[in-house]
């Protein structure tokens, strides 16, 4: 069963403008005084720009000569040349763009005759607007024209640089001129602060980076001179953009990241901008600087997300080495850093390529090889393979993908023996088991619910447990989703009962206070650990009932032999019985039974795992329940899955524990 977002009516309208109006009072709530004062210099900025903006022409240095070029990517596509399969694909989108037909995050666009409708919405086919004052769209809570999120997907004009690729690999003039019409189409739809695509510095970043592969790969081909004057001005206007509104104080998430690496790549790829070399030296020092901030000491992204973790790490590794191949090295302790944080990806990546999906997940990345989902994380743990010199980092399977062309292929790294990987600062533990040729893959969530006030992209998950069997997720995440538009949704899957965990009263470990902020968050503490293949130990705690119930839960991991893996959970405190349920999400396409030994989840009639519970607790199975949401899965964002959900639930109280024998094939 698989569903799209769903419409919505007047009510959904009525409490998407309720949303509108709480979303500032919930974000002030969140703010030091350092940022409100922040925050009012920055509406200040915006009133000006809304009466006065620069000649951007003053912003450049004559014409763009020469061309911006990325050094190694044109020569390094030559490797790509010999993968029929990828020019196979890349040429079959350039085929489905040449007919208006663009493909993302599981929505197909209407087709156009050209260029894309650069404004609409592909599920309600509604028009974003293009004329007003980018900053008086309110664009977080527009129920009946869908989810930003999908607009600014095609906006980042990221399918380009596919198109691009497969131009310049087949000498396709054809081709690259149909590239450059959809530029030029995009600048002349899209004034210059006009419109729902001049509102998020993420994006307008992501997009500047697309400019510059493809002016990279066609480049003299296909530029004529009276484009490269309007390419040079777009490029002028986004980077006094960036410049002008950073992300800063809650806000200074991956969004900075990104905003300053395409400060960076503008200031070093195109000198003929006045601002050139002083936004290459901000950019540098605020990655340098993000990096020892947005990654805790052990690695761990502090957004608490593996693929948000890799976008930004994409970020910083893809400007560290084109700045080294333009004479501007970067310290030590920055490559430190990236290389820890490749080692905390590669802990969580099991035999075939998967990871756990914990938190939030949009599909987010700046180099871009196929418009549809890809393996992220994989891709990023192969540049940092190569970049960092650290081959042990790269993923189990390596599939050919455009940026191998600027970092090169790694060779596949393979892990068959057992790891006990902790990291306390960022709060994972994974453990990976190998006995008889089959991978076991425990990870344990210990740590911080996310990154800065907002904790923008964490979920409810504290002391949450995944499992991957022998490269098949079993227990699972409930995935994102939706951002703005699917307010409920959103709501479900970032609560605790989306995730592999206790819940109290119905209740989430931590309060949520709109889409991307919380009220009140729940911290954890790990209390004991002991690694050995065959006793290994996990135990941690959290206060997020404390406040409410007078309970911490306690949760311990433990391998006891051959006799398997037993969870138990237990309630702290000075509270009374209260109810309680534990899930356990299976991904879709599982089975879930009742047998004599107890709970046993099976794919095509084979056994994977079986939950056996010791208490009182009453065991059963949910799935697709929409009053109150249980049982769902989103694989990817946009999509839904029904999912069954194990649920184990009763009275507990003090001192009370719930026991339950968790056995895999070993």
């Amino acid at each position: 069963m698989e569903q799209q977002r769903s419409g919505g009516g007047a009510s959904t309208e009525k409490s998407g403008q309720l949303d509108g109006f709480a979303w500032p009072a919930d974000r002030l709530a969140s703010m030091t005084l350092a940022e409100i004062v922040f925050r009012f210099e920055e509406m200040f900025k915006r009133t000006t720009s809304r009466l006065h903006q620069p000649n951007f022409a003053r912003l450049t240095n004559g014409p763009m000569e020469p061309l911006p070029r990325i050094p190694g990517l044109s020569e390094g596509l030559q490797s790509l040349a010999d993968e029929p399969g990828l020019r196979a694909y890349w040429r079959r989108l350039a085929e489905q763009m040449r007919r208006g037909r663009f493909q993302a995050l599981g929505m197909t666009w209407p087709e156009t005759e050209g260029p894309p409708n650069w404004h609409m919405d592909p599920h309600t086919k509604t028009v974003w607007p293009s004329r007003p004052y980018c900053f008086d769209v309110p664009y977080r809570y527009a129920p009946e024209r869908g989810d930003i999120k999908f607009v600014f997907e095609l906006n980042r004009l990221q399918y380009l640089q596919p198109m691009a690729a497969i131009a310049a690999i087949e000498d396709d003039g054809e081709l690259a001129d149909l590239v450059v019409e959809h530029i030029d189409s995009w600048i002349a739809a899209n004034p210059t602060f006009r419109g729902v695509n001049w509102i998020s510095g993420i994006e307008l970043a992501l997009r500047l980076v697309s400019l510059l592969i493809v002016t990279t790969l066609i480049g003299d081909r296909a530029f004529s001179t009276e484009f490269r004057q309007r390419l040079h001005l777009c490029l002028a206007a986004h980077g006094y953009w960036l410049a002008r509104y950073p992300s800063r104080f809650s806000s200074a998430n991956n969004h900075r990241i990104a905003e300053a690496g395409a400060l960076y790549l503008l200031g070093r790829l195109v000198p003929t901008l006045r601002p050139a070399d002083e936004w290459a030296r901000h950019g540098k020092n605020v990655l340098e600087d993000e990096l020892a901030l947005q990654f805790h000491d052990d690695g761990v992204g502090a957004e608490q997300s593996p693929t948000y973790t890799a976008f930004s790490l994409e970020w910083c590794v893809l400007c560290a080495t084109i700045g080294e191949r333009l004479g501007d090295s970067w310290r030590n302790a920055s490559w430190h850093r990236m290389a820890q944080a490749g080692a905390h990806l590669r802990a969580l990546t099991d035999i075939a390529g998967n990871q756990p999906r914990i938190g939030d997940d949009d599909e987010g990345r700046v180099l871009c090889s196929l418009p549809g989902p890809e393996e992220h994380v994989n891709i990023i743990l192969g540049y940092l393979a190569i970049a960092c010199h650290r081959p042990n980092l790269a993923p189990p399977h390596v599939k050919p993908h455009l940026g191998q062309a600027l970092f090169g292929r790694p060779e596949p790294s393979q892990r068959k023996s057992f790891e006990y990987a902790a990291f306390p600062s960022g709060g994972y533990t994974a453990v990976r088991e190998w006995r008889g040729g089959e991978e076991n893959l425990w990870v344990m969530d210990h740590g911080p619910l996310g990154y800065l006030a907002i904790a923008a992209h964490g979920h409810a998950d504290a002391l949450s447990i995944w499992l991957h069997i022998n490269g098949r997720p079993v227990l699972v995440d409930g995935g994102t989703y939706l951002y703005h538009s699917g307010r409920r949704w959103r709501e479900h899957f970032r609560s605790t009962i989306s995730h592999n965990t206790l819940a109290m009263m119905g209740e989430s470990s931590s309060e949520t206070a709109g889409a991307f902020n919380w009220s009140h968050k729940a911290a954890c503490q790990l209390l004991d650990s002991a690694q050995g293949a065959d006793n290994w130990l996990i135990e941690a705690e959290h206060d997020g009932f404390a406040e409410r119930y007078g309970h911490r839960h306690r949760r311990r991991l433990e391998r006891l032999g051959d006799s398997g893996v037993q969870l138990t959970d237990s309630l702290h405190g000075h509270g009374g019985d209260e109810q309680i349920e534990i899930g356990f999400l299976v991904a879709p396409g599982l089975e879930v039974s009742r047998t004599a030994d107890g709970w046993m989840v099976s794919e095509d009639g084979k056994r994977l795992l079986l939950i056996a519970h010791v208490g009182q607790l009453h065991g059963w199975v949910e799935a697709a329940l929409d009053e109150p949401k249980r049982g769902w899965h989103s694989p990817a964002f946009g999509q839904l899955l029904a999912a069954q959900r194990l649920v184990f639930a009763g009275r507990m109280g003090t001192g009370d524990e719930a026991i339950f024998n968790l056995r895999t094939r070993f």
